[in-house]
């Protein structure tokens, strides 16, 4: 009883979810906005005339061996050492 009743309020919060999506999408309001914003938009010949800026990130990585100091700190177990040793 309880599973069929989860299952029918699973069910309405999809279809309610579906049914509000749908219906803000395809609203008047929406759809004036959406045009509003295509006729403001600014094709490829006003963005050919924005400035390019130099790159300045030559060399901004800096490697180091920490990787290396890292093993060479790390505690070496000897514990396959006794294995090999025990045959």
């Amino acid at each position: 009883m309880i599973k069929n009743l989860r299952n029918i309020i699973y069910l309405l919060l999809i279809v309610s979810f579906i049914f509000l999506i749908t219906s803000i999408y395809f609203s008047n309001e929406n759809i004036k906005k959406t045009n509003k914003i295509r006729s403001t938009f600014k094709g490829p010949d006003e963005i050919a005339n924005l400035l390019l800026l130099k790159n300045n990130t030559n060399d901004i990585i800096q490697y180091t061996d920490e990787i290396q100091e890292f093993k060479e700190k790390k505690k070496k177990y000897k514990f396959f050492e006794l294995l090999e040793s025990n045959k």
